[in-house]
């Protein structure tokens, strides 16, 4: 159960990490990723799941069965009034997106298949004061709706998916989720970061390197700035030509992604046209982030020996070639080394014979 709940969450925080959502300096994050699930499925996973986590630590899980929140640490625990709290929200945000699932089932005619409702929800601190807050839902992967609340009190709602609740109901949620979950939310959000001020504030710097490669099957040549084990998540990594950023319409990646050991990774390449091949351009990879005390610069100077990037298979004949030559010159050392023979002198020779 608590593996399939980080699971979700790597899946989920893979699709939003990217995005400029609560990524300010300075500021902390508690949110809350859920996921329901329905329709056919060979997996015996559970029909729903959430997963809370003050910034990029997790706080504990949501027990469907027990109906229950569950600390992820013993040091994590909370008292029971934050866990009937905490766990009563849980459940009204499973039947919420239980309710909203069966209906866009059929609203989009959906029939058979494992269908994915996931739901966002967080709020945040700047420099210990109240920030934003929002909601984020998705169905098969398709965005269809969200919430903002930003830093002045003001709520902008966006529906892509059709509204199933009463003029009475929605004015009911906003004042809801305005005088209720918001700073239920926060007041959360500060008691967690001072019990885990230790962890929220560490600081991992980043290894940078400065890779180029050349395709030997194509000829391209791609130049990729990788920036790997860092934490916090918020980075600024930019690729220069001489000395000036790249345009950003060539760069591909730049997606931020999860290590298995709670850091972060990304990288960003652009590819070369024959012309700048020829030209010697220098490249520089440029990072700034919390754990260094200066900005680092990492470059691949003209003239500099690409790395070959080979393919699989023809690595693999490679390998079998030079395996086969070693064997043949193991065989033969064997077999054309010189027949050892006895000798046995003449008079040796003939005492044998007159003794028989």
């Amino acid at each position: 159960m608590q593996i399939f709940n980080h699971m979700i969450y790597l899946i989920f925080a893979v699709c939003i990490l990217s995005a400029p959502v609560f990524s300010e300096s300075g500021s902390h994050s508690l949110w809350v990723f859920a996921t329901f699930l329905t329709g056919d499925s060979s997996v015996s996973f559970p029909e729903f799941t959430a997963v809370m986590k003050l910034d990029d630590i997790v706080i504990g899980h949501y027990n469907t069965d027990e109906r229950s929140f569950v600390p992820e640490t013993a040091e994590e625990s909370v008292n029971v009034t934050e866990q009937i709290t905490i766990s009563t929200v849980c459940k009204g945000i499973h039947e919420g997106m239980k309710t909203k699932a069966y209906y866009l089932i059929d609203y989009l005619n959906y029939t058979r298949g494992l269908h994915v409702q996931q739901r966002l929800v967080g709020c945040e601190l700047i420099h210990d004061e109240p920030g934003r807050m929002m909601t984020l839902e998705a169905f098969n992967s398709e965005s269809g709706f969200e919430r903002r609340y930003n830093v002045h009190g003001e709520q902008n709602t966006h529906w892509k998916w059709p509204v199933i609740k009463s003029r009475a109901q929605l004015e009911y949620d906003t004042w809801l989720y305005a005088h209720f979950y918001r700073p239920l939310c926060i007041s959360q959000l500060r008691k967690y970061l001072k019990k885990e001020k230790k962890r929220v504030m560490a600081r991992v710097k980043p290894r940078v390197r400065m890779i180029k490669r050349i395709c030997s099957e194509t000829g391209v040549v791609q130049m990729t700035c990788l920036a790997t084990g860092f934490y916090p998540r918020h980075i600024n990594l930019t690729l220069l030509q001489d000395g000036q950023p790249v345009n950003e319409e060539r760069v591909t990646g730049g997606e931020l992604l999860p290590n298995a050991d709670g850091t972060y990774q990304m990288r960003k390449s652009v590819e070369l046209s024959f012309e700048e091949q020829r030209e010697r351009h220098s490249y520089t990879c440029t990072v700034t982030h919390l754990g260094l005390d200066n900005k680092l610069d990492i470059s691949i100077e003209p003239g500099s020996d690409p790395v070959i990037v080979v393919p699989s298979v023809l690595l693999l004949l490679l390998l079998c070639i030079f395996g086969a030559l070693a064997a043949f010159k193991v065989w033969r050392k064997r077999f054309t080394q010189p027949e050892q023979v006895s000798y046995i002198p003449a008079s040796a020779a003939d005492q044998t014979t007159e003794q028989t």
